[in-house]
């Protein structure tokens, strides 16, 4: 790099490799292309590459060229003297990095109203040089993230290496032998967060093991949890996503009636939150579809132990369908209600015609982004629920009596003759109930894709969304399946790579269940 010595001012990355620099702030963007750490442009620091321990150690290597040989031919080989440059892994760097991150994936704390005032990653500053192994979780998904939104093969690929040196390292830590950290099951959640990002080869697949291996390693480490704000929020994403794959099985979730999991409890003085209620409802909805699954397959007894265990069984469904509407009117007091979305509401123009449709009502808007997460389990628990009383009433040969307490749920800002509020005619057709809350969750896509939520409102939608898409698919309702394809397409431009996956993703168990009810004529809105 040419010019008067000393009077470069350029990043200090850039002048120790002697080329020119953009000199964009606060991170070089030649740097960032290239996979170098742009360390920045303050001159006091200048080994900000190198720890202080490594620079003590004599670390700092250079590279020297060997003399030439006597009697032998000259060489122009260099030679490196001490080991190889790894991927830095520097405090500093590591927090350049995540806060990058943490600025493209996270909306505003206005739009977070959990009681904690955190998101889950907004945890991990707290946790750092505490396990090597966290840290390395948390560089990978750091530059993955940044890799996929900048379109930068090299930091990818540097991401994916750090990726498998962070899952050897588990794997060590897992056949050991020893007895678990909280570091060993948290890594496991930052892994399947990695994963919605930055698909590995196996796709979902390789999403659904880390699931599975979370489950595994907190029966393993669940004692040593204490009760912290930290703790908490790990536990309801493993809670959470331990569903998503129930649900997908149609069986009860690992963490149900389990003991490891009965010690971690998420209440506070306050009681429970309302999203950790609803989550407790939807596995015991989970737990219900393999009892009614169980039950229709292999009936067991005559003709009156059918019908008394049946009948069993559809109170239950009954009373968890009470149950969820309760816990959303207390959750909307908490939390606010949903509200049709204004004419001007903020919309990606790449996205717009993709999101706007005919055959949905004017979509939803949230007070906050966590509002909008707690309503969207809600009405997935609805989406499985009414399919099974159904499925029940079918088979008993039982008319469909039950009063449905969804006269509680009301909206605001919506006039009764709206469209919105339900034709009690309809309630005695619980699949059309089901159709009407998977509407309900479309009608929220557009609230969550909006950019003011970044990447963190797409992620959110993920599970529900899948789930209505898989209930438009069993019935037969193609414009609004492919409508749900076209959102999933939308999302690896928001960093989720596995939206890819999610568009065509055929659940067997979901499908071969619904075999034992007869289709019925579902009208259009």
């Amino acid at each position: 790099m040419g010019g008067i010595p000393f009077k470069s001012t350029g990043c200090n990355t850039c002048r120790r490799r002697k080329v020119k620099c953009d000199e964009l702030k606060p991170e070089c963007l030649r740097c960032l292309k290239n996979g170098h750490i742009c360390t920045g442009y303050e001159r006091s620091r200048v080994f900000i590459h190198k720890s202080p321990n490594a620079m003590e150690d004599g670390a700092q290597k250079f590279t020297r060229r060997p003399k030439a040989l006597l009697n032998g031919p000259r060489t122009h080989q260099v030679d490196q003297v001490g080991p190889e440059i790894q991927f830095n892994t520097n405090v500093e760097v590591r927090s350049q990095l995540f806060q990058s991150f943490i600025d493209r994936y996270l909306p505003q704390s206005k739009y977070i109203c959990d009681r904690t005032g955190k998101n889950i990653l907004q945890t991990l500053p707290d946790l750092s040089g505490s396990s090597l192994l966290l840290d390395k979780a948390v560089i990978a998904l750091s530059t993955a993230f940044l890799a996929k939104q900048n379109q930068d093969r090299h930091l990818l690929q540097n991401s994916t290496k750090i990726y498998g040196n962070a899952i050897q390292m588990l794997n060590g830590k897992i056949s050991s032998g020893r007895t678990f950290g909280k570091d060993v099951w948290y890594t496991t959640i930052i892994f399947q967060i990695y994963e919605l990002i930055n698909c590995s080869p196996p796709g979902f697949g390789a999403w659904i093991a880390h699931v599975q291996g979370s489950s595994a390693v907190i029966n393993q480490c669940s004692g040593q949890d204490d009760e912290t704000a930290t703790s908490r929020l790990f536990l309801r994403q493993l809670k959470f996503v331990t569903l998503c794959d129930a649900i997908g099985k149609r069986k009860a979730p690992d963490f149900y009636d389990a003991s490891a999991w009965q010690g971690s409890s998420l209440q506070d003085s306050d009681g429970p939150e309302p999203i950790d209620e609803l989550i407790d409802r939807l596995a015991d909805c989970c737990a219900l579809m393999e009892q009614v699954d169980s039950f229709l397959e292999d009936p067991v007894g005559g003709h009156d132990q059918f019908q008394s265990t049946g009948r069993d069984l559809l109170f239950s469904c009954f009373s968890l369908e009470e149950k969820l509407h309760r816990i959303c009117c207390m959750m909307q007091k908490e939390l606010g209600k949903p509200s049709v979305s204004p004419a001007n509401m903020t919309c990606r123009n790449d996205f717009r015609s993709s999101l706007y449709t005919h055959l949905l009502p004017k979509p939803f808007q949230f007070p906050s982004l966590t509002c909008a997460e707690a309503h969207l389990i809600y009405w997935t628990a609805l989406v499985l629920l009414y399919p099974l009383i159904d499925q029940l009433l079918e088979v008993l040969q039982l008319s469909a009596d039950h009063d449905s307490l969804d006269s509680c749920y009301s909206f605001s800002g919506e006039h009764v003759n709206s469209g919105v509020t339900l034709n009690l005619e309809s309630i005695a057709d619980f699949t059309n109930l089901a159709e009407h809350y998977a509407d309900q969750v479309c009608r929220s896509v557009i609230y969550c894709l909006q950019p003011d939520l970044k990447t963190l409102g797409a992620q959110v939608l993920l599970a529900p969304l899948s789930q209505s898409a898989q209930f438009y698919s069993v019935h037969e309702l193609a414009g609004k399946y492919r409508w749900c394809q076209g959102v999933f397409v939308l999302l690896p431009q928001l960093g989720l790579g596995i939206g890819y996956f999610l568009k065509n993703m055929v659940w067997p168990k979901y499908r071969s269940s619904q075999r034992y009810l007869t289709p019925k004529s579902i009208s259009p809105e």
